[in-house]
């Protein structure tokens, strides 16, 4: 068994968890946890994914029922990598790709910093085709992650690592929070822990005009608006996040999309 273990939910996308499985490096010490969501259309080909995987660890697959949500799986692959002592959990979703070497770099900042309990890093978009679209980073210090996750989550989901041990205080994915699971929990680290992002390009992630972020705007505005209110402190910065997800809710959504468009145009 390895200290690190990666969680891959999964939901009804064999082909492209078998993508994301192969990008991990060859050299890379990790454990795989596959946490499949109740899928019915399209279900895991485990002979695959063990062929894609050739990383120095064991891919081990958790099959749930019915399909309850992401939260839902996440949560039941927390309780299964608590249950078997690993120290070190690492996120990544189906079709995002790791650079070979992303979790020895994430490792060694956590071993060479051991304050810090949640580690995120940069990522490139890219669309349905590999395209390169821009990269995006986020703040590296902890001060300035805190301004930042007044606003919006200061860390991109499928390129965090924390400590399992830190779950102890913050507790897993809240449940009330859907389509924003992971700024939720990302604020329970922030307000308790030292947090950091690596500038290094971590993962490609991939831009799915089907994914969560777009099909659920909405409920993941609401979400957001939810977590901004439970945190608030009463500063600017905190009013000031509040106003901006109040005018994303009642701005149309194409609108949003094409002003996004044009301040990323030739982001590299």
């Amino acid at each position: 068994m390895n200290r690190l273990i990666c969680l891959i939910p999964h939901y009804n996308n064999p082909q492209a968890l078998a993508a994301s499985l192969a990008s991990i490096g060859a050299l890379e010490a990790c454990d795989v946890l596959v946490v499949d969501d109740g899928s019915t259309r399209a279900r895991i080909d485990e002979a695959a994914c063990r062929a894609a995987l050739k990383a120095q660890g064991t891919l081990r697959f958790l099959n749930l029922p019915q399909n309850r949500g992401i939260e839902h799986a996440l949560n039941a692959g927390l309780e299964w990598i608590r249950a078997r002592g690993y120290e070190l959990v690492a996120r990544l979703d189906c079709g995002d790709l790791n650079v070979p070497d992303r979790f020895a770099r994430q490792t060694a900042y956590l071993d060479a910093h051991p304050e810090v309990m949640l580690l995120g890093g940069a990522a490139e978009f890219v669309d349905m085709d590999g395209k390169p679209l821009y990269v995006m980073r986020h703040p590296s210090a902890h001060a300035e992650i805190v301004r930042t996750m007044r606003a919006n989550s200061a860390f991109i989901h499928p390129a965090v690592m924390y400590r399992v041990a830190a779950l102890a205080e913050t507790g897993l994915y809240p449940l009330d929070t859907p389509a924003a699971e992971d700024y939720a929990l990302f604020w329970q680290f922030v307000a308790r822990f030292r947090t950091a992002n690596l500038p290094d390009v971590l993962i490609r992630y991939e831009l799915d005009p089907g994914s969560i972020s777009h099909a659920k705007r909405g409920r993941q505005l609401k979400s957001r608006l939810l977590v901004q209110r439970r945190h608030s402190d009463g500063s600017l910065a905190a009013l000031k996040g509040i106003a901006r997800t109040h005018a994303l809710l009642l701005a149309p959504a194409g609108l949003i999309a094409g002003i996004k468009r044009r301040l990323r145009g030739g982001r590299a």
